[in-house]
């Protein structure tokens, strides 16, 4: 599972999918198809009557859907399939409605012989070696051009990170670049906050001490998706260097050398929390490591700083500790650390539900060091990823991307 060479699909081969029907077969409850590529696959009668998106029964990406599931009969059969002149299945059902369904839909959709989930990402995972696959980009070209936002989206997407430069070191270029991505989230510390050392802190990211690297605000119900690290000043030289992690790699780890303590970590509830006295009081029960249906990691939630008194039988909870001591141990290896100095007029943007984030500690009298922090919804930065993927590269649009960290 740590084999980083071979986490991701290439992008001219992501989703491929056959342009024509050769065969197709009625086999009553369910459907045969082949394509002109040699692939074939099957799908159930009931699923594809309930997946007719004509007039009358209406679309379910717009929402105007007329057709329900229980409109649809356990029996439901086609009397007539035919491939139409246009290369598209005609099908004629027993109440006679007719149906019309596209080879690429039939594509996408079947299951297809030796290709077993074809349309789930894979992401890439990596260590300290991020330096030379760390995808860099041009301010002025992610502002103005779609496609270079794209491609950024796309290394998001791969490795959860991505750098931005030549963006000016000036509060109002913050939201200017980071609006591209999504609507900024607004939270309790405003749409931007300031990072900034002083004697008064609120919270750890306004002191000069180190970090040990974290996912930001795992006590919200949803955290964060992504976060934009804007850095104004950086006193580069005294310290603050930035610390990142994919925890996406250390979980795999986790779960190849101590799957005992991976298991707590994916099924045990953590609880995590907040207060400021008077003003906000959150607190949320989680899975630090989130799955998928099928296993595959998909969300990481920990901070080691709002970890509240842990519920649990006096049997497990030695074990849930020493779970999370193990997480912290492993985030703090410098083998699967990434640093970076970050320097005026660069931006950080990274997945909050995978990449955790830390920073050695700096001298505040020597240079003041100005980050801005914004957050975005991972399902607008998603929504963005895919609208461009159907312009730029079609066959990436309809991947299922991990979904982030989940309660």
């Amino acid at each position: 599972m740590l084999d980083m060479q071979t986490q991701s699909v290439p992008a001219d081969q992501a989703l491929a999918m056959p342009c024509s029907l050769r065969s197709v077969r009625n086999e009553g409850t369910r459907i045969e198809v082949e394509f002109d590529d040699g692939s074939a696959g099957q799908l159930s009668m009931r699923w594809l009557r309930l997946a007719c998106e004509c007039e009358t029964c209406g679309d379910t990406a717009s929402g105007k859907r007329w057709l329900t599931p229980a409109d649809v009969p356990a029996d439901a059969r086609a009397t007539s399939i035919e491939i139409s002149s246009g290369g598209k299945m005609d099908v004629v059902w027993q109440d006679g409605h007719v149906s019309r369904f596209a080879a690429s839909f039939l594509a996408a959709h079947a299951g297809r012989v030796g290709d077993p989930g074809a349309e789930r990402f894979r992401p890439v995972l990596w260590s300290s070696n991020l330096a030379g696959r760390l995808g860099c980009f041009a301010f002025d070209a992610v502002v103005e051009d779609d496609e270079a936002l794209f491609q950024s989206l796309r290394a998001l997407r791969d490795h959860g990170i991505a750098m931005l430069t030549g963006v000016p070191a000036e509060p109002e270029a913050t939201l200017r670049v980071a609006g591209r991505y999504g609507p900024v989230r607004e939270t309790s510390y405003g749409k931007v906050f300031d990072l900034i050392s002083r004697p008064d802190a609120r919270v750890a990211g306004e002191t000069a001490r180190a970090q040990i690297p974290h996912t930001d605000e795992p006590f919200r119900y949803s955290p964060p998706g992504f976060i934009f690290f804007h850095a104004i000043r950086t006193g580069a030289g005294s310290g603050g260097t930035s610390l990142m992690v994919d925890g996406f790699q250390v979980a795999e780890r986790m779960r190849r050398d101590t799957p005992h303590l991976f298991d707590l970590l994916a099924r045990h509830g953590v609880t995590f929390h907040r207060e400021h006295a008077g003003d906000v009081f959150f607190s949320a029960e989680a899975h630090v490591i989130s799955l998928d249906a099928s296993g595959a990691v998909t969300g990481i939630r920990y901070n080691d700083r709002c970890l509240a008194p842990q519920a649990g039988s006096i049997e497990e909870i030695d074990g849930l500790i020493e779970a999370l001591a193990e997480l912290t141990r492993l985030i703090c290896n410098p083998a699967d650390q990434f640093q970076h100095q970050l320097q005026p007029g660069e931006v950080l943007v990274f997945d909050n539900q995978r990449v955790l984030h830390g920073r050695t500690a700096f001298d505040p009298t020597r240079a003041v060091r100005h980050l801005r922090s914004c957050n975005l919804d991972r399902d607008g930065v998603h929504s963005a990823f895919r609208t461009l993927a159907r312009r730029f590269a079609p066959q990436e649009a309809e991947a299922v991307l991990y979904q982030g960290a989940i309660l």
